[in-house]
């Protein structure tokens, strides 16, 4: 963000946690139901998926709503929302609002959507590791194409960062992917897998043992203490390296007995699916009585959001969000000088 939307981002939310009220500062905005890639950790089956994607007044319609009740960041992801031959349109929309944007992609669109990926503040690029975990992972012969997007964005002079998610296939190359992120001067997250309610729920390679996702958490932290660019705080990172059980991804109604970092999620921030359901979070696909807002209108899906019951998650992104939403000075700060680094690593 640039100054002046950091600082109305925090007077917003100050104001918001003041007044108890509620504000969607942060939106994740799934613009299409297609996808190039079947990765095998993907929440929802959009490779498969032939449902009609938002048209472009649609978008822009919801887009209106948000700045009108305060969006501050809004996150563009799919499917793969390069596929949308309006993505540019879309992006400068989104920025003509005084909206921050960024994208979460899997990169290899970006060489012949470069005109497009240019107007975004940021971007973010999935890539699991060397050829042969990342490909495990996301597909054969993903990771070539996957680089050449990195490369791209970077010649563009974009501000690029890379999102891992850790499986059994890349858990034993963690030293090859840091390796790989200082090699390329790019910072990385880790997230653990997601609950899966498509076809991928049954795959082995997302069932980490406790001692599996423990440790690779762990040497996550490590490479940060060394000065690696791990993306997001170490606090963050040592709260999910404490979880006691990752097969229980989300705690919903009952309270954790240890010390949880406060869900806002469908507080300040949701999630809207390419079909226009809102909800508090992706995670939440499935399990939450999402309303429609092309049904209903935003404002109210967004009021729907009132009865989420998530009392805590092992996700490192989500917590650095709800951390900071929790005015957490130690992660704020972390997260102000890894986005100052992060700029400073596109030149």
């Amino acid at each position: 963000m640039k100054l002046s939307q950091r600082i109305s981002f925090f007077a917003n939310l100050i104001k918001a946690k003041v007044l108890s009220k509620n504000i969607p500062l942060v939106v994740v905005l799934n613009t299409t139901n297609r996808c190039n890639f079947r990765c095998i950790y993907c929440y929802g089956p959009y490779y498969d998926n032939d449902k009609n994607d938002f048209t472009t007044e649609e978008l822009k319609g919801l887009i209106d709503e948000l700045a009108k009740m305060g969006t501050k960041a809004i996150t563009l992801g799919g499917g793969e929302p390069l596929l949308r031959n309006d993505i540019g349109e879309i992006i400068e929309y989104i920025k003509a609002r005084g909206i921050e944007c960024g994208m979460n992609t899997n990169g290899t669109l970006i060489p012949l959507k470069i005109e497009s990926v240019k107007k975004l503040d940021l971007v973010c690029v999935s890539l699991d590791g060397d050829k042969k975990a990342n490909d495990a992972n996301r597909g054969i012969d993903t990771y070539e194409k996957i680089m050449a997007g990195i490369k791209a964005a970077k010649e563009a002079g974009m501000i690029v960062h890379t999102n891992t998610v850790l499986t059994k296939n890349n858990i034993g190359v963690i030293d090859k992917i840091m390796e790989q992120l200082k090699e390329l001067g790019l910072y990385g997250e880790f997230n653990l897998p997601f609950h899966q309610v498509s076809a991928n729920k049954n795959n082995p390679a997302l069932n980490l043992s406790n001692d599996e996702a423990r440790a690779a958490i762990k040497k996550i932290i490590e490479y940060k203490q060394k000065g690696y660019p791990v993306l997001f705080s170490e606090k963050v990172h040592q709260y999910v390296a404490s979880w006691p059980d990752y097969a229980k991804r989300v705690y919903f109604s009952e309270n954790p007995d240890f010390k949880k970092i406060k869900c806002y999620a469908g507080r300040f921030m949701c999630f809207i699916d390419a079909d226009g359901m809102v909800y508090p979070c992706a995670q939440m696909i499935g399990t939450f009585g999402a309303l429609n807002f092309k049904k209903v209108g935003f404002k109210r899906a967004w009021e729907n959001l009132k009865v989420n019951t998530c009392q805590a998650c092992y996700f490192v992104c989500f917590n650095e969000f709800n951390s900071i939403f929790n005015l957490d000075q130690k992660v704020i700060m972390g997260n102000a000088i890894g986005s100052i680094k992060e700029a400073l690593s596109k030149k």
